[in-house]
């Protein structure tokens, strides 16, 4: 069998449950062996990871705690609501207000960001 193309993947963890994968793929050339050559890419995915100086990691640590504050604000809206209401309902029954409007829940105000995934192709190491 003749190996002609390989390929190395790396999955590192950026902590808060996140992690960032690397995908390298090489042809095999005249005069190389597969082995020699997945270590290349191996060493290469490590420079790739070592070179981002925790960029990803700060972007990632970012968006998991502005995820944390808007869970925490549609929270205090939906408990706000719900006390709304409540009190529509005391002012319905004891006749104090029987125009009191409910408030409808809030749902889905921001549509959520697409995900793109940008694959790099590389020529050269």
């Amino acid at each position: 069998m003749k190996i002609t193309h390989v390929e190395y993947k790396a999955l590192y963890n950026l902590g808060n449950y996140n992690n960032e994968s690397i995908a390298l793929r090489a042809t095999v050339e005249e005069g190389e062996t597969p082995d020699e050559v997945v270590e290349q890419l191996r060493q290469k995915a490590i420079a790739l990871n070592a070179g981002s100086n925790g960029d990803a990691d700060e972007l990632y640590g970012r968006i998991y705690r502005y995820k944390q504050s808007l869970e925490s604000l549609e929270n205090k809206i939906k408990t706000a609501a719900e006390q709304w209401n409540q009190t529509a309902d005391f002012l319905k029954a004891q006749g104090l207000n029987p125009d009191a409007p409910k408030l409808s829940p809030f749902n889905s105000l921001l549509q959520p960001a697409e995900e793109e995934v940008l694959t790099p192709e590389l020529d050269e190491f």
